[in-house]
């Protein structure tokens, strides 16, 4: 069970199955809502083009909701290996030029 966010990033990386839920304030949920242009705001979700990590957002993210989800991915935690293993494919893990991208970013940076 996770906020929505980048910890479903952390989690797919370690390989951890989960359940997202976020709530948010009437106000914000109207504002947020009129702004999406996706149906789906879980970034392992966004990023391997699924739907297989189960969201609960604002008027959603309820216990009755949510527990039904929690008690599906015990009982097949694998479920939602090829939605991590995607997501941290496309994000480059393993890619070693990734760090020196990321380095050199700050050398240049350092360099000004």
């Amino acid at each position: 069970m996770a906020a929505s966010g980048t910890v479903s990033l952390e989690l797919a990386a370690a390989g951890t199955p989960m359940v997202i839920a976020y709530d948010m304030g009437l106000v914000s949920r109207v504002i947020i809502g009129a702004m999406l242009r996706v149906d789906t705001v879980t970034l392992v979700n966004l990023v391997s083009d699924t739907h297989d990590v189960p969201e609960f957002i604002g008027k959603n993210c309820k216990v009755e909701l949510i527990a039904p989800a929690l008690a599906k991915i015990l009982e097949n935690p694998q479920a939602q290996d090829y939605a991590m293993q995607s997501t941290m494919d496309r994000l480059g893990r393993g890619d070693t030029t990734l760090a020196d991208r990321a380095a050199k970013a700050v050398l240049a940076r350092l360099s000004l």
